[in-house]
């Protein structure tokens, strides 16, 4: 199965402005900002460990892409603490009152984890982006990544995977030791990219820039499921192993 990256644009969750509001009950189309979401900044936090809350039908979170960000979006994704029957709806604009310019996605229903859109034409044009409770109230969506897909390719058989228990040994000058723990169970992969075309080495090195190296979180599918992870700032270090050939490693970390 294919592997890939879903990695926010650049800078997301430092330079978005995040607003709550809500849509006209008579006309879904007009924005008006207020505090009918409460937490919305939740929603490009970086983080998946608190969600928003929607209080009604029609309440919305404007996302603004920022003046300086033209990048165009080719996959959309959100994570839900769980399963929620109300509906739930993205949907770009070029204003900022007017949420139903494209309609991204458009549900009725959440299902606890990654929910994922890939194949999104979305132009660099369209700055506002609104996730909208169109059914009822929700308080289930954590994050919402706005951004690419990165697909990984000459990834050779045998990477490694495992967890990281977070637990320190320290020994006493009498010989005793103790164990520290620092962190809760945290899953980790290591990736190795062989044989790699100086082309592809340039989308990969604009892919760690976009993340600041190890700084923003971005979504990995390993064939079968979704990881929200980081990455190590030794990955990515490119060595030529043939006139304009690479070879690479990627270490990925689970983010919380």
């Amino acid at each position: 199965m294919a592997k890939y990256f879903i990695y926010p644009l650049s800078g997301q969750t430092t330079a978005y402005g995040v607003t709550s509001g809500e849509l006209n009950s008579s006309n879904a189309d007009d924005f008006t900002a207020n505090a009918s979401v409460t937490n919305h900044t939740r929603l490009t936090d970086n983080s998946i460990t608190s969600a928003a809350t929607y209080q009604g039908v029609w309440d919305a979170v404007r996302i603004d892409k920022g003046g300086a960000a033209t990048n165009t979006v080719t996959a959309v994704a959100f994570h839900c603490t769980g399963d929620n029957t109300a509906g739930f709806r993205i949907t770009t604009s070029t204003e900022t009152d007017e949420a139903l310019g494209t309609i991204i996605y458009d549900e009725t229903a959440v299902t606890k984890g990654w929910n994922v859109k890939l194949d999104v034409t979305a132009a660099d044009t369209e700055r506002y982006w609104y996730a909208i409770a169109d059914e009822g109230a929700l308080s289930v969506v954590t994050e919402i990544i706005i951004g690419n897909q990165l697909d990984l390719t000459n990834i050779i058989l045998g990477g490694t995977e495992g967890v990281n228990y977070g637990n320190d040994i320290i020994k006493t000058k009498g010989g005793h030791e103790f164990s520290i723990k620092q962190h809760g169970a945290q899953r980790f992969w290591n990736l190795t990219l062989n044989h790699i075309s100086s082309s592809y080495k340039t989308t990969l090195q604009n892919f760690k820039r976009s993340m600041d190296g190890s700084y923003h979180n971005f979504l990995y599918y390993d064939g079968t499921s979704y990881h929200y992870v980081y990455m190590d700032e030794s990955s990515l270090s490119f060595k030529e192993v043939a006139f304009g050939v690479y070879n690479a490693n990627i270490k990925l970390i689970e983010a919380f």
